[in-house]
């Protein structure tokens, strides 16, 4: 029933409302904004509350009324969603549908069709369809951007040569700026023996050099900082850093010690992504969803001139509302 009601909501609404509530949910998309006019210094008179109807359209010309509910049709098409969601026989499918019906009156008599939820919910689903309609399936591949894509990559060309990432682990002795030589001394030499304790290790992860790194520590007073570096290409990191961390021959095997900015560090190199070289193609695919987000601001800004939209905020109100910074 639950794939009935999401497609019954939408398929209610009658349309002369719906050109109204469509204009109103682009708008709450829009982040424009236009101050408030002048005006009366009375209350503002409050819209009559929209109704929702509970009459089922029609799907098509080719749709089939199969009953009727004290008078209001129940369609073919609502019978194959039934079967299409799960319903075992044609007869189970009418049945869930009658059912709905019956229930959709029922609600309709309590007056629930002007419920602020379930305008809400309408507005909600009128939304995504409209998105689905007018967005979703006009951009469904890298060529449907057109001259977007094109100009996109045009302007991230540096984009299709990836150079080799690199992700690491370190074990690092901590130091402040400026730390005295006897501790400065003393951080190098617990490296220097954590660097040793794994010089012979091989496939390691993360986890095996804190292992490692932790009991070589102990009763030394010092506490080593192991943590996890993700893929990065060597100008994506300090240069004492990614120089060694390309020294290392194999993932799963650290380095020698190295004094970075931040103190002693031992390094794990953890995994290596190769340079690739992309086509303009395969860029396109790669950040497609990217460029796709990208697009629909400018689709809904598009839309709402189109529908000549003029949107218009009270700061003074706005101030009032409570629970929001």
């Amino acid at each position: 029933m639950r794939a009935l009601a999401s497609i019954s909501i939408v398929a209610s609404i009658v349309v002369s409302i719906v050109v109204s509530i469509v204009v109103s949910i682009v708008v709450s998309i829009v982040v424009s904004t236009v101050a408030a006019c002048g005006g009366s210094s009375g209350p503002t008179p409050q819209p009559a509350p929209e109704t929702l109807s509970a009459v089922a359209p029609r799907a098509d010309d080719a749709d089939l009324e199969v009953a009727r509910v004290n008078g209001r049709p129940v369609w073919g098409s609502c019978v194959a969603a039934q079967v299409a969601h799960g319903a075992k026989t044609r007869q189970a499918a009418l049945d869930e549908c009658v059912s709905f019906e019956l229930l959709a009156q029922a609600a309709e008599a309590k007056g629930l069709g002007s419920d602020p939820m379930v305008v809400d919910a309408t507005r909600s689903a009128l939304v995504n369809r409209l998105i689905e309609l007018g967005f979703d399936r006009r951009y469904q591949k890298p060529a449907d951007l057109g001259e977007v894509m094109s100009k996109w990559v045009d302007q991230n060309e540096r984009r299709r040569h990836q150079p080799e990432l690199r992700s690491s682990a370190y074990a690092r002795i901590t130091l402040a700026k400026g730390a005295p030589p006897e501790l400065e001394d003393k951080a190098h030499k617990l490296a220097e023996a954590i660097a040793a304790a794994t010089a012979d290790e091989t496939g390691m992860l993360g986890m095996n050099l804190k292992e490692i790194a932790e009991r070589v520590a102990a009763g030394t007073g010092l506490t080593p900082d192991v943590s996890e570096v993700p893929n990065r290409d060597h100008w994506g990191l300090d240069g004492s850093y990614a120089d060694v961390l390309w020294e290392i021959p194999e993932v799963g095997r650290t380095s020698r010690p190295v004094r970075t900015p931040w103190g002693w560090d031992v390094i794990l190199l953890t995994g290596i992504i190769p340079p690739k070289e992309m086509t303009r193609e395969e860029l396109g695919a790669v950040v497609f969803d990217e460029v796709r987000r990208l697009t629909f601001t400018t689709w809904v800004n598009d839309l709402i001139k189109q529908l000549g939209v003029h949107v218009e905020v009270d700061p003074a109100q706005v101030a009032k509302l409570e629970g929001t910074p």
